[in-house]
Formats: C-alpha cells, structure tokens, sequence
C-alpha cells in the first residue's frame, strides 16, 4: 500500500508524443500530465519522483508538465541523472526538492527562437520569392526572407516576454530572489555541484539519494517503486525496427566505403 511512482522525462519535451526518428526520445507533456494526474487519485501511492534526462522543449509542454507537478498535493522530488536544463529544468523546479548528480547539466535558464534563414542561397541560385501576405506581420520568420529590424525587434520582444515568464516561474517555485535568478539567466548550463551552490539544486546524489529523500518526506520506511511509463505495440516496435534495419544498414555500407578509401 506504500507506493513511491517514478515517472521519467526521458528527451526532448513536446505536447504529443511522437517518437522522432529511430532511436531519438521524445517526452509527451500529455502523457506525463496524465501519469502525475493518475498517481494523485492513487491512494496506494505516497510520494512522486521524477526522472529527468531531458534538454527541455517547448515552452507550452514544459509549462504543463509543471503546472501539473505544482498542483500535486503529494510530496515530489525531482532527480536530475543527466541533463535537466532549460523547460527540463523549469519542470524541476516545480517539484518540492531537486536531487542532481554533481556532474549533470542543469539550468540553461533562457528562451531561444533561432532557425535558419536561405535568402541568399536563393539569390545565388536565381531564386526569387514573393510574398503575399495580409498582413503586416504574416511572414515574420520566413526562412525565405531576411529578416527587417522592426521584425527582428517585434520577434525578440516575443522571446523576452517568454524569458521574463520563465524567469518568474523559477524565482517562485525555488523560493528566490528575482534579481539573482534574471542573474542567472544567461542561458549558460552548471553542473550539479555549481547548481547547489546557487541555489538551482536542493542535494547532490544519485536515484537511491532522491528515493531516500521522498521517504523521509513520505514518512516511509519501506516504500515499493511502480513506474509509470508508456509501452510501444507490436506495430510500432515493427515500424522502428524496420527503421533501424534500413539506417544501420546504410550505416554499414558508408562505413565500408570509408574504409576501402
């Protein structure tokens, strides 16, 4: 009856849960909200633990997966084994206590809308385009255009508006100073240790560590761990094998190729 869930954030975080290209993880925050709402009807289940190893996402599914952890009226610990940086960390930060290895990547507190932009390769090749729009703004972030200043200063006002969210978010949920964590928000990572130091991290230590942790804010002695995770079909698994069959396969004949060069 003395249950601790774990729910893992495994790879980049987005709203549905598609599984990318082969081998690449991909966190559904659908399926996450809906595992955390499972585990807070469960009586038999006392304490969450988060697994992460994620890069983070997108804004959106890291501010669900966060709300979601917030509203969890059980105890909730977040252990970050890898990486836990930028909405992975905002999903951290959510949780009552942060456990991360003194080597894994944390923070990256920062918001980027980079992409890449072909207008010149276009010229060089003769290739014009047109834009036809309704409005003024209609094409801001073609790829097929250089940007105007008044765009690039419309589009980073947009990030800003979402870096000062997220900034906010982190200052409430870590329970500091604004100004220290505007500070901190460079985009730049820190490793565990460093993390601790500035308050990003609650305790260094590994899965055992961040179990203990939960059983001491349980008030359990024993606890017995269920994971809550998704399981692939026959088909799916069918279709990344097949997947995997062909790109190892091409894999191996470039490799060869190499070689014999």
């Amino acid at each position: 009856s003395n249950q601790i869930v774990v729910i893992p954030i495994n790879g980049v975080i987005r709203t549905e849960g598609s599984t990318g290209f082969i081998d690449e993880n991909v966190a559904s925050s659908s399926v996450i909200v809906s595992f955390i709402e499972k585990a807070e009807k469960n009586d038999a289940i006392k304490g969450i633990l988060l697994e992460i190893n994620s890069p983070g996402g997108t804004v959106i599914a890291s501010k669900e997966i966060a709300e979601s952890v917030k509203k969890s009226k059980k105890p909730t610990v977040a252990w970050i084994r890898e990486v836990g940086a930028s909405g992975a960390y905002w999903v951290a930060s959510s949780s009552d206590k942060i456990v991360a290895d003194p080597l894994a990547i944390t923070g990256s507190i920062g918001v980027t809308g980079s992409y890449l932009e072909f207008s010149e390769l276009f010229e060089k090749h003769g290739i014009t385009y047109q834009e036809l729009a309704s409005g003024k703004y209609k094409e801001v972030g073609s790829p097929f255009k250089e940007l105007t200043k008044e765009e690039r200063a419309l589009l980073e006002e947009r990030i800003n508006v979402i870096h000062n969210y997220f900034v906010d978010e982190v200052a409430r949920n870590r329970n500091l100073d604004r100004k220290s964590v505007e500070e901190l928000a460079t985009g730049a990572f820190y490793f565990g240790g460093e993390a601790k130091e500035l308050g990003l991290v609650d305790v260094l230590g590994n899965r055992e560590d961040a179990i203990n942790l939960l059983k001491i804010m349980t008030g359990l002695k024993e606890a017995e761990l269920v994971k809550y995770e998704t399981r692939r079909g026959f088909f799916e698994n069918l279709r990344r094998l097949s997947l995997e069959m062909f790109y190892f396969m091409g894999k191996g004949v470039s490799s060869n190729l190499v070689n014999y060069k």
